[in-house]
């Protein structure tokens, strides 16, 4: 590696240099067009020419060049009809040289294209592409990204334009919310900024008194022109052709805001499909606009929507009240589809812009009812490919239930369950999962399941997959997609270079080069060293990246790709920086020669870098070779090595490796770990499809399920299925491979089993038991099985069943409980009901049962300073605060005083003796201290002596002031309940805040009540709420209970 490699470009560059393939050919890209795919709508919005607007497009370039102190801002006015929006959309597909433009079309005739978040998301979009980065979610960092992306134009030359049509269109600024106006940013580096509207709206409220949209002498008038009084026309005359011949199909267009395909507008027309498209192809087309359907585009029908904003606006005043039949009928043919359960050909309407549509009717009810339907869950998983449409439509109604006046607790508790519920089984997903079904053409379905993906780390990895899995696949457009949808910068830049490295073993080398010029220049050098075909060379390059995970990364790759050239691939690996990650790259290329069946080298590698695993390895592989018994001679051999997790996959591979497949279960079946007997499973589900046996491979794919529901087993338990599809893949097994990958994906729809889980199992059988409900406990009885679960529940619900339930339910729950002794009350109870019954046999069996743990049980201790204490209690009733501090000091040091001195607390509070209690403090151990402090200022605050328990509170610090407040702070509320909630709202941590409020709570009257409540839920987990629910709150939970149930029915042991 020691020749030298020098580069040079002559001539002016403003843009990257990026060097891909060869070192004699390199390849300049400039600044690549803006590919926002917002601009396709704009191309709709534009006409086809525009004519007579040659002034108002020189003012227009005017006002974007003008040099630097000239008005930032312009709002150009116009009648309707003007052409408006024909001149803003042709500016922004056209602007001036220099001038880069970013926009958004504000218009009501399309749901979502109104509001504040659209204006967000499609704006942040495009600053992403200006800036070449992820975009910002956070509106409250919009202003930010403005001047970071204007100033990045100012760097090249080039000024920011922001060009926002039909203000007055804002569904937030008419509807008295919060408006887009309020969002468009204050001028710096340069950015300018156009706003175009009718003639009369005002500046919304919620824009700042100094914001430059209040300036005065931005505006400008925009006259009519011949060419929009044309087509004003025209659109009018095909307006009354279609209110006099097409009435219902307009209608349902207007009510419907767009989102309609011609099979849609069929159903609901009671037409054939054929007329209805032969109409939509009609003269009258001009009227309408056509775009893909938002899921499955190629495969799904078009959708339509009015051609032109004020058509709509017309439309919507000439139908009047007569469009609340129309959203009636719209309301009727979705209420029939969800009767029917979603089913397959459910419209794309129904699944998305349906609920949009009641999102902005107000209508929370039937939000909800949408959000936190499981059968419609599962269609959006199908029709989406994953479970962000689901999760989004529970975060929308849960939000609209936050907001309510009064939130319904139970309709609030209902949607968390089902959120509980996705964010599990999306955090289980096995990383390799996604790749697979891209490799195996379900594009949509791999990109959904991977961004659904809730374990940051695990999604990560998973994205990275298959971003490669997509190149690989033919899917490089995709895979770049992938890589701009991500918010994080860092994941997006490691992405779209995947995708380059992806595409450079592809030998797509232009394209390679082309988003390499998007990445970091770490990423850059990356790529540039994947691409250069001499090892020398590409270590040169990689040597240049200054961050070391990745150079070292780099440089192992090359390594692997260099085996062929072992003298090169070592000099790569040595050039690592990290000790641990160079010596798992040459453990990997001696690895590699091994499979390749050059031990001999691999040895001599091993030797020489001093990787012991795999000399270990070839020497163990020796041996069992020589044997006659190879399990037989590996436990004689090396009795004291931990053997399954060191020996046992050296004995698969070389059982594998010999055709003696039929002596691997007895090795299985004999482990006892079950971390290396998945491990070994995976080894031999390989090799039974290198050779053939396919039906073997699934039955041991799929032996020895875990005993548990930890997301970790769980994740195992699928994994191996994955493992099953690739190998299956590799053989050409296309068809079985989708098979494994079904199961695998199946597997992960299972609930699993982690604290949030268990907090919603034990309040919900708190809810059973409460309720006396037999048929849900019994439903219930499998889950709280679990270790999670605290003994007061499952003794509760034990005796339940063993009073009235099913015995054998309660048997198997009394019997799978580790303390034992705290099941007495359900076993005497479950005693009598199989003595009266005469079942002998379970009698017996419980009988045993409880002689095998009887001798468990250890005795009670008792207490000896009975008399002391109530001494204490007394004197703090009826004396005086000096006698019981000099009593107190009378006893000797020794002396346990705690509970004693508590109890004298409860009373002197009450008395507002508030000095006396806090002397006895210091009769007390320092670890005692806290609580009687907390009893104290309980006491004082119970009894109006509020002054005192907040100097007592003023007198401590840290975390103990933080445990005193919260004790305060529930019996404040009960004499001033505004300021306790302002106090209890300063807690810092969320989950004691929840808890906090569900205690104020009990002051408030009850519309305020849940008010409270509503907040609690929304700080923590729903489960904190449940016991300040009221009797008829709880009676709603059993349904619940009925859902959290379903979900785990197919896990539930027998009974």
């Amino acid at each position: 590696m020691g020749e030298r490699i020098t580069n040079q470009v002559l001539g002016p560059v403003t843009g990257k240099v990026v060097q891909v393939g060869h070192a004699d050919s390199v390849t300049y890209v400039g600044t690549p067009p803006a590919r926002s795919r917002y601009r396709q709508w704009v191309r709709q919005v534009a006409p086809e020419q525009l004519i007579g607007r040659e002034t108002e497009l020189a003012e227009l370039a005017r006002f974007c060049t003008a040099p630097d102190g000239a008005p930032a801002y312009v709002w150009w006015r116009a009648a309707p009809w003007t052409g408006k929006s024909a001149l803003m959309a042709s500016f922004v597909l056209s602007p001036p040289e220099g001038v880069r433009v970013v926009s958004f079309f504000v218009t009501a005739r399309s749901l979502g294209d109104d509001t504040r978040e659209a204006f967000v998301d499609v704006v942040q979009e495009q600053l992403a592409e200006v800036l070449g980065a992820a975009k910002d979610p956070e509106a409250r960092n919009l202003n930010a990204v403005f001047a970071e992306a204007a100033a990045h134009c100012r760097a090249r030359g080039e000024r920011l334009v922001l060009v926002v049509d039909g203000l007055d269109e804002d569904r937030g600024a008419s509807s008295g919310g919060h408006s887009i106006a309020a969002l468009l940013p204050f001028p710096e580096n340069g950015l300018r900024v156009i706003v175009a509207s009718r003639l009369n709206p005002d500046v919304p409220p919620d824009v700042r008194s100094d914001h430059p949209l209040r300036a005065p002498g931005i505006e400008r008038s925009l006259a009519p022109s011949p060419a929009a009084v044309a087509a004003k026309a025209d659109m009018e005359r095909e307006l009354d052709a279609l209110l006099q011949d097409q009435e219902d199909l307009l209608g349902f267009l207007v009510a419907a805001r767009g989102g309609l395909s011609s099979d849609d507008l069929a159903q609901l027309t009671q037409r054939r499909p054929r007329d209805v498209e032969r109409v939509l192809n009609s003269v009258a087309s001009r009227s309408f606009t056509r775009r893909p359907a938002h899921w499955r585009p190629r495969e799904a029908p078009a959708i339509f929507l009015l051609g032109h904003e004020n058509l709509h606006r017309e439309a919507v005043e000439a139908f009047g009240n007569e469009l609340s039949r129309y959203r009636a009928a719209i309301d009727e043919w979705a209420a029939e589809y969800r009767s029917a359960g979603w089913p397959p050909d459910t419209p794309q309407f129904l699944l998305r812009g349906y609920f949009r549509l009641v999102q902005e009717s107000g209508d929370v009810a039937t939000l909800v009812e949408l959000a936190g339907d499981p059968a419609r869950h599962e269609r959006l998983l199908d029709v989406s490919g994953g479970d962000l449409a689901a999760m989004g439509e529970l975060d929308a109604a849960r939000a609209a239930l936050l907001e309510s006046a009064e939130p319904d607790l139970v309709r609030l508790i209902t949607l968390d369950t089902y959120r509980d519920n996705f964010r599990d089984r999306n955090k289980i997903t096995p990383v390799r999962l996604p790749a697979v079904w891209a490799a195996l053409g379900q594009f949509d379905h791999a990109v959904a399941l991977a961004q659904s993906m809730t374990d940051p780390g695990s999604r990560t990895r998973a994205l990275l997959d298959l971003a490669g899995e997509l190149v690989r696949a033919g899917q490089s457009d995709r895979a770049e997609r992938l890589a701009d949808d991500e918010h994080d910068p860092d994941l997006r830049d490691s992405l779209l270079a995947e995708t380059a490295v992806a595409l450079v073993r592809r030998g797509e080398n232009a394209a390679a080069t082309r988003i390499a010029e998007r990445v970091s220049a770490d990423q850059r050098q990356r790529i540039a060293a994947i691409g250069e075909p001499g090892f020398s060379q590409a270590g040169q390059l990689a040597g240049t990246i200054s961050r070391e995970d990745l150079r070292d990364r780099t440089l192992s790759e090359l390594a692997m790709l260099a085996v062929d050239d072992l003298d090169a691939a070592v000099e790569l690996a040595g050039a690592m920086t990290h000790q641990v990650r160079r010596h798992g790259t040459f453990a990997e290329l001696a690895q590699r020669l091994v499979w390749r069946g050059e031990a001999d080298r691999a040895r001599t590698l091993a030797q020489e870098h001093g990787v012991a695993g795999v000399l270990f390895r070839l020497d163990v592989t020796a041996e069992l070779a020589a044997a006659t018994d190879p399990a037989e001679a590996l436990g004689a051999r090396f009795p004291d090595v931990d053997r399954e997790h060191t020996l046992v996959p050296v004995l698969i591979d070389f059982l594998a490796g010999t055709g003696r497949l039929a002596d691997i279960p007895a090795v299985l079946d004999s482990m006892t770990n079950p971390f290396a007997r998945r491990e070994a499973v995976i080894r031999f589900v390989q090799a039974l499809v290198s050779a053939g046996e396919v039906e073997q491979a699934f039955r041991w794919a799929g032996r020895y399920p875990s005993s548990r529901r930890s997301a970790f087993e769980l994740q195992a338990d699928a994994h191996r299925f994955v493992v099953l599809a690739d190998a299956l893949l590799a053989a050409g097994e296309r068809s079985r491979a989708r098979q494994a990958t079904e199961r695998a994906e199946a597997m992960t729809r299972r609930p699993v089993e982690d604290p949030r889980a268990a907090a919603a199992i034990s309040a919900l059988s708190t809810t059973v038991v409460a309720a006396g409900d037999v048929r849900r406990a019994e439903l219930l009885a499998p889950l709280v099985q679990s270790n999670l679960q605290g003994l007061t529940e499952i003794r509760s619900l034990a005796s339940l069943l063993a009073e009235r339930g099913d015995p054998r339910v309660a048997e198997k729950l009394i019997c799978g409980v580790e303390f034992w002794s705290a099941m007495r009350e359900p076993v005497t109870l479950l005693a009598r009901r199989l003595r009266a019954a005469g079942d002998r046999a379970a009698l017996a069996r419980i009988a045993e049962y409880v002689r095998s743990r009887l001798k468990e049980e250890p005795s009670d201790r008792q207490l000896a300073w009975h008399d002391r204490r109530s001494a204490i209690g007394m004197l703090a009733a009826v004396g005086e605060p000096a006698e019981l501090v000099e009593l107190v000091a009378s006893f000797p040091e020794e002396a346990t005083l705690g509970f004693a001195i508590e109890d004298a607390m409860a009373d002197l509070a009450a008395r507002g003796e508030a000095a006396a209690a806090l002397e006895l403090c210091g009769y007390l151990h320092e670890r005692d201290v806290v609580q009687a402090r907390r009893v104290l200022v309980r006491g004082l605050t119970a009894a109006g002596h509020l002054d005192q328990a907040e100097a007592v509170l003023e007198s401590v610090e840290g975390a103990e002031r933080e445990r005193l407040v919260l004790a305060f702070l529930p019996e404040l509320a009960q004499h001033d309940l505004p300021r306790a909630l302002a106090r209890g709202r300063e807690i810092e941590f969320a989950e004691d805040r929840a808890r906090l409020l569900v205690e104020i709570s009990a002051a408030a009257p009850p519309d305020e009540r849940r008010r409270i409540l509503a907040e609690a839920v929304s700080l923590d987990h729903w489960s904190v709420i449940v016991p300040a629910l009221d009797t008829e709150e709880l009676a709603g939970l059993l349904g619940v209970a009925d859902r959290f149930g379903a979900l785990y029915r197919q896990d539930a042991p027998d009974a």
